[in-house]
């Protein structure tokens, strides 16, 4: 065998090894992960520290929710509209639709996410996303001598070592599933209270305001009305008046902070309560499992192929110096 085909063997069996070597620190790294769930849980998901955390953000977290409320509909409405074309093989619209938020992160779902980034996942916070691995990946791969041959393979494969696989959508889907609660529990009042006091389960936040201001305008009417209120409200009820656009304002607001108040109650009563049972537990893993999912899959993508591209640029070089059979005979 040629020197030039045993060296490239020899780099293969290298370049294999040091990739086998990557993963494995990848599962090693998972594995850690792993092992700190339990504990974070214990910490951060109590009813004191829930409470400690939430009273810090209650006011902002508030105002979210109406927001998302009204925002809820419009969103999945346009995310069934990209799904036609995108069924047909148009990409794009899953990425435009993937760029729009659905919905305001409330300050405890940032908190959260910051905790479980930091403590947990030991990643790069979001500001900080592409410069390095995360610490504790970084110390796993650093520690791993077989890997060292990668990074000597030259600058793109070294970049595409150390930038992270994006994140952000595993973590909206985790915080999406956690929000479940609070976003039923706003549903379930709402139609509680439509049917209960007009009896339709249809109405949202605003159309029960809406009537809420009607029946206020009807009752404040017949209550001054010159031939008694009995007969006042016979007449009004045929002849509703018009209430104010600030009362409708002031009704729908009303109802909005009593739902949004007990939806985030229910939200603060729930963790503690998906601790006991072990969700909260198996919410962190399947997010972890999804990380390795990612991470597994950056190297495939990008690791691999740039290991390729630099080893043939190598050998390439190495051949060029190389001279031709027989050449060396001709010159003696």
């Amino acid at each position: 065998m040629s020197s030039g085909g045993f060296c490239t063997i020899s780099a293969q069996n290298v370049h294999a090894t040091a990739i086998a070597a990557l993963e494995d620190c990848i599962d090693r790294y998972i594995a850690e992960c792993h092992s700190r769930v339990d504990g974070f849980v214990d910490r951060h998901f109590s009813l004191q520290e829930t409470l400690a955390l939430q009273k810090q953000s209650f006011v902002s977290d508030l105002l979210c929710y109406p927001v998302n409320t009204l925002w809820a509909i419009p969103y999945l409405l346009l995310k069934k509209v990209v799904e036609v074309p995108e069924k047909l093989g148009w990409r794009a619209g899953a990425d435009l639709v993937g760029i729009l938020p659905s919905g305001l992160k409330t300050r405890y779902q940032k908190d959260i996410e910051r905790l479980i980034v930091t403590e947990v996942l030991a990643w790069p916070q979001p500001r900080e996303a592409g410069a390095t691995c995360g610490p504790g990946l970084a110390d796993t791969i650093r520690k791993e001598r077989a890997v060292a041959p990668l990074f000597a393979l030259g600058r793109e494969v070294e970049t595409a070592l150390k930038k992270l696989p994006d994140i952000t959508r595993v973590l909206e889907s985790h915080s999406s599933s956690r929000g479940l609660v609070c976003d039923m529990t706003a549903t379930l009042l709402t139609v509680v209270i439509g049917w209960g006091l007009f009896g339709d389960h249809s109405l949202g936040i605003s159309g029960i305001g809406d009537q809420l201001a009607k029946k206020a305008a009807r009752d404040r009417a017949a209550s001054h009305f010159i031939l008694g209120a009995g007969l006042g409200s016979t007449f009004y009820s045929i002849f509703p008046p018009k209430p104010s656009f600030w009362q409708i304002a002031w009704a729908t607001l009303s109802v909005g902070l009593f739902v949004t108040s007990m939806s985030l109650l229910a939200g603060l009563l729930s963790d503690p309560v998906l601790k006991r049972a072990g969700l909260q537990q198996a919410q962190l893993h399947a997010l972890i499992d999804a990380i390795e999912d990612r991470l597994h899959l950056h190297i495939r993508k990008q690791v691999k192929p740039a290991v390729k591209q630099a080893a043939a640029t190598s050998l390439d070089e190495l051949a060029s110096h190389i001279p031709a059979p027989g050449l060396e005979t001709d010159v003696a």
